[in-house]
């Protein structure tokens, strides 16, 4: 792991061997574990999944990172609760939501950090252009089991760029008796001083978990299975707050004066008991706690897994420049898991009036902690931003530079959404930003020589480091913006610590005639365009358009969740109404990324195929 400057490490590694101990549990759940050193636990039985058709590698594993989502194939029993898609780790793990685990390495289970993942192996573990490391998933053609392989992984090592040491090992997920296997068949060397390694399960909530050992690596052909209870009388109820607005619950720009703000979220059963009706609190605070505007609504009966989609018939009018924050309660008497009940949105209302507009998450006090650099010099961070009115053009870019012991430069990157799903795209525009134009414990402003026009959604900026020592200030004040993103080995990742801060990069942006001054209001080709029916979708996927003015052609672009192009195809347009269809029929189950091109405008529609 490319370190972040403050974290310090008190672990200390264990003796590499295992005690007698060949079971384990049961957690509160019921979970036990053997391994195959028990008369009554598994046999070692490698498979590699390499050969098999239909194995896919995972791609664009990189240092200490999450890639995903991917379907597992089948709905796997974890818990109380079903999952359908999963992250591989680079660390060694999977997760059923998204969410990063590295160093240090924290015992299982905690309710702090990531929750809902499978630890086969959780240490600092390396994926690099400059080594072997491979991982391979596979679900086979019975769509009852899942494998997950690691192969020729090395630990992360200060001192060796393409890491040291050497690691193979799997998990392998039975919907036959929903039952969890982790199998190793190659372990050779350490982490770096200080790092760890833990290994177990852990639920959604960080309440419950089966911890197989710390700080203690396994043995080579050997296996550990994980099994399901057979009877459980643990009762969960239980209601989460999924999001708020969107998705990420990502901070939001709104324009001061501008159009009212919807209170929406998205909630869930989340335990393993239906649920009556309860009360969903949400509501609007400025900066000193005041209540700007808050509303509940009763939720509907569930049943477990079960969500539902509300919206609050009181909205937040945006009168005032400032920070404000968007909290959402579910209020379920009894509820087992409180630390799920909450999220928080921030909102940043901006004076839309001004000649020159400067878009921040941080509140302007950097946390004093040191910052965020990566040793190797190499790294990076990204902040993404959506205006809070359309035709804009950005003019400046912002970074606040903690230190620079070793008088290194750095580059500015800006990127289009246009990625898939709405990620980074299209790079827009590269700035170098030499030694002597560095200045420490200050604001950096770097002009772009060439504007970037903006007429709908956001755009990316990163800061490059181009050496060592090179630090990023850290605002650790909340409401925090889900916006920020971490780069190693130029492979982006949610940013491990967006929960607890936001990044100082900002942005400037002047507004471009003709302009509404409350808001994105502009019809765009998004809006003559409907969703894909059916959807999912197991043979033809069809959309419907009407384009209110002469188009020439229409093309699209179909992408699988790894970013790989799977289908293409253009034609001149008949007839400015119609419909365009997909056929799903050589495409494998999973979720695709639709992006269409009217004259050369783009839409993004997602798209399921099941099989």
């Amino acid at each position: 792991m490319k370190k972040i400057a403050t974290l310090l490490f008190a672990c200390v590694l264990g003796i590499n061997t295992l005690s007698a101990q060949t079971t384990g549990g049961p957690d509160a759940y019921g979970y036990i574990w053997r391994d195959s050193n028990d008369a009554l636990g598994p046999i070692y039985n490698w498979i590699d999944i390499l050969p098999l058709v239909g194995a896919q590698e995972v791609r664009f594993l990189a240092d200490d990172n999450t890639v995903g989502s991917f379907p597992i194939g089948f709905p796997f029993h974890y818990y109380w609760y079903d999952v359908s898609q999963f992250w591989v780790g680079s660390n060694g793990y999977i997760g059923f939501t998204n969410g990063q685990i590295s160093a240090p390495f924290g015992t299982i289970p905690a309710t702090t950090g990531t929750q809902n993942f499978l630890a086969a192996m959780a240490c600092d573990l390396l994926f690099d252009i400059s080594n072997t490391a491979e991982c391979w998933r596979y679900t086979n053609p019975a769509q009852d089991t899942l494998i997950v392989s690691w192969l020729n992984v090395p630990f992360y090592d200060a001192a060796i760029a393409a890491g040291s040491g050497n690691n193979e090992f799997q998990i392998i997920l039975s919907a036959v008796d929903s039952s969890i296997t982790y199998q190793y068949k190659t372990q050779t060397g350490f982490p770096s001083a200080g790092a760890n390694v833990v290994i177990g399960i852990e639920n959604n909530s960080g309440s419950i978990g089966l911890q197989h050992s710390y700080n203690v690596f396994p043995p080579i052909n050997y296996a550990i299975k994980y099994s399901y209870p057979s009877n459980t009388t643990y009762v969960v109820n239980d209601a989460s707050t999924s999001y708020n607005d969107n998705s990420e619950t990502g901070g939001l720009f709104l324009a001061r004066n501008g159009q009212q703000f919807t209170m929406s979220t998205s909630i869930k059963n989340t335990g393993n008991q239906n649920l009556a009706s309860y009360n969903v609190f949400s509501r609007v605070l400025n900066t000193i706690g005041t209540t700007m505007v808050s509303d509940n609504r009763m939720s509907l009966a569930s049943i477990p897994g079960q969500t539902e989609n509300i919206t609050m018939t009181n909205m937040f009018n945006p009168t005032t420049a400032g920070t404000f924050r968007f909290f959402t309660n579910t209020q379920l008497p009894g509820d087992a898991t409180p630390s799920n009940d909450q999220k928080v949105q921030e909102i940043v209302v901006i004076d839309t009036t001004a000649a020159s507009i400067r878009l921040a998450y941080d509140n302007n006090i950097e946390a004093g902690l040191g910052g965020l650099n990566w040793t190797g010099g190499s790294g990076g961070a990204a902040v993404y931003f959506v205006p809070p009115c359309d035709s804009v053009k950005v003019t400046e870019v912002y970074a606040y530079i903690v230190a620079n012991p070793m008088s290194f430069g750095y580059s500015i990157v800006l990127y289009d959404d246009n990625g898939a799903a709405g990620a980074a795209g299209a790079q827009l525009d590269s700035i170098y930003v030499p030694a002597t134009s560095v200045f420490t414990s200050a604001w950096n402003t770097i002009p772009l020589t060439t504007p970037i026009t903006i007429n709908t959604g956001g755009i990316y900026v990163a800061w490059v480091m181009n050496g060592d020592g090179l630090t990023l200030g850290q605002n650790q004040v909340a409401p925090f913006s889900y916006r920020t993103f971490e780069i190693i080995s130029n492979t982006w990742a949610p940013y491990r610590y967006r929960e607890t801060e936001d990044l100082m990069i900002n942005i400037s942006i002047e507004k471009l005639p003709p302009f509404s001054g409350v808001g994105i209001q502009e019809n765009t080709m998004d809006n003559y365009f409907g969703d894909f029916y059916p959807n999912p979708s197991s043979n033809f996927a069809t959309i419907n358009y009407d384009i209110p003015f002469n188009a020439k052609t229409i093309a699209y672009q179909l992408y699988d969740v790894q970013g790989k192009l799977v289908n293409v195809a253009s034609s001149n347009l008949q007839s400015n109404s119609g419909k365009l269809s997909i056929s799903a029929a050589n495409l494998d189950a999973g979720i695709y990324t639709c992006k269409i091109s009217v004259d050369g405008e783009m839409i993004v529609r997602k798209l399921v195929i099941t099989k």
